[in-house]
């Protein structure tokens, strides 16, 4: 019965995360239609990308509890592996309390652009849940199936898949909850410091005046954080260069179609009236972000670099300086914040180094403190393990 649940958690985990990576390709895809202005209505193709991903999150989340409860004893080893289900379903559950409440705030005050909303910040906080959740599952199904020796499928490459989806979905959820926790105009409009017609009109905010730069940096560093977190769980996970480029090349993809890439389009080709986001809403905008595109997608190239210069033996400080490389370069996998620097010239640049830097530091620290307990003997090749033994040399049981 617990091999049954075990295989059985496999299809689970697989809808989860297809689920998580709608969701976030859907907010990337609908944040930019609203700074475009171009939102009239709740029913958009964004948001039916958006709840569907929200609804198959759910429906693997609470098939996931339900699996437990029927198949797996309490003190079964096999217990951990819906840890992840039991995380998701609390985002999943937010999520459908907000849903309603999203509906009624857009149509009670409007199509704003905010993510510091109410409504918005349920849905993010149960949309990060749901990621984190279903990324644990994921990573846990993988090393049980390594640490057994025996496949849970026909198709043994179909988990490391899974995974790898998982740590790109969670990469581009941890940049989305930077902007959330950092958004001052959203804030601002939230809780009653500035009114939504002071944005409209142009008229500064002084609390956002106040507080943009601090949260300018707050930003990247969180996106370095996330960055450096997700590019050592996946060399802790796999062993071998590749991966993390994989993963990396996936957020590139969201952020390319879904953000820059509709932007564009939208620019472009449908006119959209802009707002106080994008003042100047023309057709040769449109142009010049297609054309970042390109140099946007050159970002690619460091962390290509990172990954095939990496040894898998690792010592502790090489470990950190590395970290605080990483930082920076995986700060501008975020297409909106890499567009942001570009436009804002070389002395911006500088200026966010320090914050990038330290944010790669404390994504490494992050690691080590949070996964002993959410996943157990996770290890960076040639270090100590995160629970504290040496094991240097040691190779991964199964390499997938």
């Amino acid at each position: 019965m617990e091999l049954f649940a075990q295989k059985m958690i496999l299809p689970v985990y697989a809808v989860g995360v297809a689920g998580a990576f709608l969701q976030i390709a859907g907010a990337q895809w609908d944040i930019s239609a609203h700074i475009l202005g171009i939102v009239e209505t709740f029913f958009t193709p964004a948001h039916t990308v958006l709840y569907t991903g929200i609804a198959l999150v759910a429906l693997a989340s609470f098939y996931g509890l339900l699996l437990q409860s029927k198949t797996v004893a309490n003190g079964s080893p096999f217990h951990s592996l819906f840890i992840g289900v039991s995380i998701a379903s609390v985002g999943s559950s937010l999520q459908i309390i907000a849903a309603p409440i999203d509906f009624w705030w857009h149509s009670t005050y409007g199509f704003d652009p905010f993510l510091f909303t109410p409504a918005h910040s349920l849905l993010i906080t149960g949309m990060i849940l749901g990621g984190v959740g279903m990324t644990l599952g994921s990573i846990r199904l993988l090393r049980a199936q390594r640490a057994a020796g025996q496949e849970l499928t026909n198709r043994p490459r179909l988990i490391p898949a899974i995974v790898i989806f998982a740590l790109a979905t969670i990469w581009a959820q941890l940049n989305f909850f930077g902007y959330w926790t950092t958004d001052v105009t959203g804030m601002a409009y939230t809780f009653g410091y500035c009114s939504i017609q002071q944005f409209r009109a142009s008229v500064p905010c002084p609390f956002v005046q106040q507080f943009s730069t601090v949260s300018f940096l707050i930003a990247a560093g969180i996106f370095a954080a996330s960055g450096t977190l997700v590019f050592w769980t996946s060399k802790s996970l796999f062993h071998r260069t590749g991966v993390i480029t994989s993963i990396a090349l996936i957020l590139a993809a969201i952020y390319s179609a879904a953000a820059l890439g509709f932007s564009a389009y939208a620019l472009r080709f449908l006119n959209p009236p802009g707002g106080w986001y994008i003042n100047n809403a023309t057709p040769d905008q449109g142009t010049r972000l297609a054309l970042f595109i390109p140099l946007y997608l050159l970002s690619l190239i460091p962390i290509l670099v990172l990954d095939l210069s990496t040894k898998n033996s690792i010592g502790r400080n090489r470990l950190l300086g590395l970290s605080a490389l990483v930082g920076p370069f995986a700060a501008l996998i975020d297409g909106r914040y890499a567009l942001g620097l570009a436009e804002s010239g070389v002395g911006v640049l500088a200026f966010v180094v320090v914050p990038m830097i330290l944010g790669g530091i404390v994504g490494l620290v992050l690691l080590t403190r949070l996964a002993r307990g959410l996943i157990p003997n996770l290890t960076i090749p040639g270090t100590r393990s995160i629970a504290g033994e040496h094991i240097s040399g040691k190779r991964p049981i199964r390499q997938s």
